[in-house]
């Protein structure tokens, strides 16, 4: 949820996605907030165009 939130989605948005209550997605996004939680997301290179260790590139 908090993922969602930080790509820039709405609480309704958020809320439709996940099956729960916009009024949900709000206090648990502030509560996170709050607590001064970060978000991390890691990603496979692949998706970055980061070809994997050892394929030159452009192939």
């Amino acid at each position: 949820m908090v993922v969602l939130k930080e790509m820039g989605l709405g609480n309704e948005a958020v809320a439709r996605r996940l099956g729960i209550a916009a009024a949900t997605v709000a206090t648990l996004y502030s509560r996170a907030r709050a607590k001064g939680y970060e978000v991390v997301i890691v990603l496979p290179g692949e998706a970055l165009g980061i070809p994997p260790e050892g394929e030159p590139e452009g192939e």
